[in-house]
């Protein structure tokens, strides 16, 4: 009876042992089988993703700044192949930007980018409308500078005042590039504008302008994507002419140049280096100045530091820390002066900033993220679809 006994309870250890091991046999083969269905399942919806014809990316905006004060917009934005068989043609774009704030400014920018032709041949068309409720900030030393210091003591440079104003504005941009040698792509581009703009001052003073312009467009591009760049350089120089003689109400002329160049730090992650300039030259008008803040350095968004020529250089580190989410870290320097002789260390403007990413469009490597940066005694927060320079 005990060598049955323990001959039962040997065979009931090796049964459980060979039990206990099927078992776990039956978790590994299952939970292999359930990720390989997540990455099945995973490639399926980028597969499916990837043969849409349109893809569209919509966000809608809240943010709140100094100047503005809460701001409810939205961001539409489709991509699409204009011809289905061209595979070297990068993605076309059109995208419909829209906004209303509590002081009152609204817009609405229909913004179109196309490649096609075997990227033979780019082209953008934007046009847009509304009224802007901003501020431009006046030098004290600028206003009453003529006065003799014996009838009003002249402040110390740098303190002044804000000036209220509103614009309303209407403007069509159209420019058309081909590819001329290797990367280099060449063409021109016109512009016609119609803007009031009336200052809340003594007086009341306007300047309403119709704009009519044409330039040069010039582009050099090795990124090895549009929207995500991860290495290769981007280089545009533009001009834009504008003259009574063709209808335009001032003579003068913008100069626009931007560099970025792309660092690879890894499979996803990136270093970009920014040079930017823009100065308009001849009997410029207060709309065709340049703004810190407007278009590039993150971080100004009160209007303050406005003038003829503004140039800046920034970077930014871009990593993504998961398959489709990321940040970005970010800062740079600005100037904003009237003349060549005006650039000096303590007209510097520093900024920084980070923001979030979230990898919309897989397939196509389009993001969408949310920055915010803070600069010289002013901030911003900014949404967008697409990485920054981009456009």
């Amino acid at each position: 009876m005990k060598k049955l006994l323990l001959l039962t309870l040997f065979f009931l250890a090796v049964s459980n042992s060979i039990q206990a091991q099927n078992s776990k046999k039956n978790e590994v083969v299952n939970d292999s089988i359930q990720v390989a269905s997540q990455v099945k399942e995973e490639d399926s919806v980028e597969d499916e993703e990837s043969k849409k014809k349109l893809k569209k990316v919509i966000i809608p905006t809240v943010t709140y700044n100094n100047s503005f004060g809460a701001i409810l917009g939205f961001m539409a934005s489709g991509f699409y192949k204009l011809n289905d068989t061209d595979s070297i043609s990068p993605e076309s774009s059109s995208a419909l930007i829209g906004a209303y704030s509590t002081n009152d400014t609204w817009y609405a920018v229909q913004a179109n980018k196309f490649y096609f032709k075997e990227d033979r041949f780019r082209s953008k068309l934007v046009g847009g409308l509304g009224s802007v409720n901003f501020q431009t900030y006046l030098d004290w030393g600028d206003i009453i500078g003529s006065l003799p210091p014996s009838i009003i003591p002249i402040p110390p440079p740098g303190e002044g005042v804000f000036i209220d104003y509103n614009t309303q504005f209407q403007f069509i941009y159209l420019d058309f590039l081909v590819r001329t040698y290797k990367r280099l792509y060449l063409g021109g581009n016109m512009v016609y504008s119609h803007a009031l703009t009336e200052f809340d001052a003594p007086g009341n003073p306007k300047e309403e302008l119709d704009l009519f312009g044409f330039g040069f467009s010039s582009e050099y591009d090795t990124r090895d994507n549009q929207f995500m760049p991860l290495s290769g350089f981007n280089g545009k120089f533009n001009t834009m002419t504008f003259l009574e003689s063709l209808g335009s109400s001032s003579n003068y002329t913008n100069l626009n140049l931007e560099y970025n160049k792309y660092f690879p730090q890894g499979e996803r992650n990136t270093i970009l280096l920014r040079l930017y300039g823009q100065a308009a030259v001849g009997d410029v008008p207060f709309a065709g100045q340049n703004v810190v803040g407007r278009d590039d350095l993150r971080g100004y968004s009160n209007g303050k530091y406005r003038a003829n020529q503004v140039y800046d250089i920034q970077s930014e580190y871009r990593h993504w820390f998961a398959k489709r989410w990321g940040y970005v870290a970010f800062g740079g320097v600005a100037t904003a002066i009237n003349d060549a002789s005006d650039l000096s260390f303590d007209n510097l403007l520093p900024a920084v900033g980070g923001g979030i990413r979230f990898l919309a469009i897989p397939s196509s490597k389009i993001s969408v993220g949310m920055d915010v940066a803070v600069g010289k005694d002013d901030w911003g927060l900014y949404f967008r679809i697409g990485e920054a320079f981009t456009r």
